[in-house]
């Protein structure tokens, strides 16, 4: 006895898939639209992370490389998956395949899970017949990917939280300890030093002005946000992204990384140059960068080679020209292309590694920077009047 479910038009089109899948039909029930509707909204599914999705293409390719039909092992890996929003994903994968739909078919049902890039890369090795070597090297990828992202967080955690600390710090300060000082200094008429003179200042315009001050940066931020989300506004912001120093250099590397990783495991599964291509293009997420791959689109397009067209623009660049020449003609282009990213992606992370541990000394010098002046701004006209008592 099983029982599943099926998305058809009618209850014979159910009916005729699951008599010719061999299936005894006993009963057929309509799901109830409004009670499916109200469980998803309960059911406020987990985040799926990237180390999920890693961990089930890597155990899908072994599944099938040990023999498994795809629709068994996805029902198979559906019981054993721990998040419980991808294995109702891998359930519904598994009863698409079943209707005779191809893996590729059944992922693009779900962008949220399944990257654009991803289902290229399935599509392409389905055609090829190399699904299960293609899946271990988009888990290998996904993989690296989460171990980057993990180190970037963890490099970041203790320079943000010391930023916090600061922050913490001064407004404390100033809403307690520096007012009441204040109030002592002004009625002894005494004249008092710059530093404290600045922090009287400051601490007055923060108190009479501090709600203008949070309505302006929540406007600030809802302004960016919404200026963003323009196509001409996101693309200057890019622009500018790639230009500053250090960052931009970052940025380039990551950004030709991701398309030279999905643009040689495209190529080694079969994939003319022309829709390797256009599939990389969705690789990379800086707009600027992206126009530069679709001026290099239409350079191959017209005949061109890749290195010829790369070199004709700015976000590539001389050593990926040389490498991607070298494996034009060497007849290793796909090959050639990985070790780019790998490259690229080690050197990311190392320039990563060390702006982050600039940035915890640097945090720490600005925090007693801060902290200095403000107990300087108090302890000044306290010695001033001790000298003078003396």
């Amino acid at each position: 006895m099983i029982s599943g479910s099926i998305t058809s038009d009618s209850r014979d089109s159910v009916a005729n898939i699951l008599r010719q899948k061999g299936y005894f039909l006993l009963n057929i029930n309509r799901q109830n639209k409004t009670a499916a509707f109200i469980s998803r909204i309960l059911a406020l599914p987990q985040r799926v992370t990237i180390r999920d999705k890693a961990v089930f293409t890597q155990q899908l390719a072994t599944l099938l490389k040990a023999g498994l039909r795809i629709s068994t092992a996805l029902k198979t890996l559906a019981k054993q998956t721990p998040n419980r929003h991808l294995a109702t994903v891998i359930q519904q994968l598994h009863n698409d395949i079943e209707q005779s739909n191809s893996l590729s078919q059944a992922m693009a049902a779900h962008p949220d899970i399944f990257s654009g890039v991803y289902i290229a890369i399935v599509e392409a090795a389905e055609q090829s017949g190399t699904l299960p070597e293609s899946l271990t090297e988009i888990s290998q990828r996904l993989k690296t990917t989460a171990k980057l992202d993990s180190q970037i967080r963890a490099a970041l955690a203790y320079p943000i939280f010391l930023l916090v600390i600061s922050i913490a710090i001064v407004a404390a300060l100033s809403a307690f300890v520096v007012p009441k000082f204040i109030r002592l200094f002004v009625n002894t008429n005494q004249q008092l030093p710059i530093p404290t003179k600045i922090l009287v200042t400051i601490t007055n315009y923060t108190q009479q002005l501090w709600p203008l001050m949070l309505a302006v940066a929540v406007t600030a931020v809802i302004v960016a946000i919404t200026a963003l989300r323009d196509k001409k506004a996101r693309f200057a912001f890019d622009a500018i992204l790639l230009k500053v120093p250090a960052i931009g250099k970052l940025i380039q590397k990551r950004q030709i990384a991701r398309f030279a990783r999905t643009l040689g495991s495209l190529l080694k599964g079969g994939v003319r140059i022309i829709e390797a291509v256009t599939t990389a293009k969705k690789a990379a997420s800086n707009r600027a960068f992206v126009d530069q791959i679709t001026n290099l689109l239409q350079a191959v397009t017209k005949g061109n080679s890749i290195a010829k067209a790369m070199n004709d623009l700015s976000s590539f660049d001389e050593m990926t020209i040389s490498m991607v020449a070298v494996g034009e003609d060497s007849g290793m282009l796909p090959e050639m292309l990985i070790e780019i990213a790998d490259i690229y992606d080690q050197q990311s992370k190392d320039a990563i590694t060390a702006m982050t541990n600039m940035l915890g000394p640097a945090m720490i010098v600005l925090l007693g920077l801060i902290i200095g002046f403000v107990v300087m701004a108090i302890l000044l006209p306290i010695f001033q009047t001790s000298t003078m008592l003396t």
